[in-house]
């Protein structure tokens, strides 16, 4: 019933006996046991009238068949950390278990093995600031936030306009636009400590028209010490294979020749992974990567 009611909105009691198979007395009787475990379902009389799944004031059981059961589950299990989530996560499933029906154990309890990665304890976001800036994208309203730069100990307050909270690469981040500035910005979650709701609007530029690829460029470029631009002599396609787009940044240049843009703090660390990249490359800058790459040749030599 709950089904044709969310499929139907305004079928009638007629129609719902007998897509059920069942007397007008008996669906009638239905929908209201419904009503008694929480569900919230307008009626309406006469010819063009019938009932409506609308939300309620409380949560009711809710209608999930053997792949969203599944769904819900897996994202139990493998959901990115957020602070204060983590036990809400193992009694929601525990509560999960024990309803469903015992055909569909297996696949849950098969799900349940599952390992949920995990990174770092400095990358997990605070619950209230999640929903808080989840929220204000939602509604358009800017924030004024507590911020911690990269590299710095103290934080200070932004005022931004936020446009969507995503998830890249294990890690929540926001794109906002601060006020007065011309361009969007990348912040990460985990270094906001506070959110406070200004319940107005800022003007901004055009918004990025896809805010992951937006992250990605901003965490590929920088804030870095050193940028760093090599010729690969292969297609980009091949190079986007095994490079992350949050890591470098892949430009064409004709059919067989890309370049790779990337930022690093430390020029040992830029040596070594373009080396495991395994790809024919002439660095272009900074040239103090060249005496890197010789000094790293020369060790490999010299050791082996």
């Amino acid at each position: 019933m709950l089904a044709l009611l969310q499929a139907h909105p305004g079928i009638a009691a007629p129609a719902l006996a007998a897509r059920l198979g069942v007397t007008e007395r008996t669906a009638r009787r239905d929908v209201a046991r419904l009503r008694e475990l929480g569900y919230r379902i307008d009626a309406e009389a006469g010819r063009t009238g019938g009932y409506r799944l609308a939300a309620g004031g409380t949560m009711p059981p809710l209608l999930l068949d053997a792949d969203e059961v599944a769904a819900v589950a897996l994202g139990l299990r493998t959901a990115v950390a957020v602070e204060g989530l983590d036990a809400a996560a193992v009694t929601a499933l525990a509560k999960l278990a024990q309803l469903v029906p015992a055909q569909w154990r297996s696949r849950l309890d098969a799900l349940a093995e599952v390992q949920a990665p995990r990174g770092p304890a400095s990358r997990v976001a605070e619950l209230d600031v999640l929903v808080a800036l989840a929220l204000a994208c939602r509604w358009g309203e800017a924030v004024r936030i507590r911020h911690r730069a990269r590299g710095s100990v103290s934080a200070r307050a932004v005022d931004l306009q936020p446009l969507r909270v995503l998830v890249l690469r294990r890690r929540w981040y926001l794109v906002g636009c601060p006020r007065g500035s011309s361009r969007w910005h990348t912040y990460a979650l985990d270094r906001i400590e506070r959110v406070q709701p200004l319940a107005t609007r800022f003007p901004t530029p055009e918004p990025p028209a896809d805010a992951a690829v937006f992250v990605s460029d901003a965490l590929a470029q920088g804030p870095w010490r050193h940028r760093v631009r090599v010729r690969v002599h292969t297609s980009a396609d091949a190079v986007r294979d095994v490079v992350d787009a949050s890591v470098a940044t892949v430009v064409p240049v004709d059919d067989d020749t890309c370049e790779l843009h990337f930022g690093a703090d430390d020029l040992h660390w830029a040596a070594r992974w373009l080396v495991y990249l395994d790809f024919d490359i002439d660095v272009l800058e900074p040239p103090e990567l060249l005496q890197r790459m010789r000094a790293l040749g020369q060790w490999i030599t010299e050791r082996y």
